[in-house]
């Protein structure tokens, strides 16, 4: 969920890695997060949507349209960001979580 004052939440885009395989794109994430300087708990985990599929379950069940932009920092060239939640959106928060697979979550604070 957005925090107050917040315009998008922070992501990352994966296919910036140009790996073959997911655990090699979270591999990426994961370096990029600790190069930031980012605390990544050994109880955390990654959560990996489909743009496609999450753009269209918040416009059937909400209304909303939301948009994955690709943001690109210095840092972290895979930085994106999802646009047009609303703010403190519970209910946006659900359908986002229920469009994640259970087989598309991976512990995050694994060895990179």
């Amino acid at each position: 969920m957005l925090r107050p004052g917040e315009e998008y939440l922070s992501t990352n885009w994966l296919e910036y890695f140009h790996a073959d395989h997911r655990a090699a794109q979270l591999a990426g994430v994961r370096r990029t997060l600790l190069a930031k300087g980012r605390n990544i708990p050994r109880t955390s985990f990654f959560a990996v949507l489909n743009v496609g599929a999450a753009e269209e379950r918040c416009r059937q069940e909400l209304n909303l349209e939301i948009r994955f932009v690709v943001l690109g920092e210095w840092r972290d060239p895979s930085h994106a960001g999802i646009l047009g939640l609303p703010e403190g959106a519970e209910e946006t928060a659900r359908v986002l979580a229920q469009s994640v697979s259970p087989a598309e979550v991976y512990p995050a604070g694994g060895q990179s």
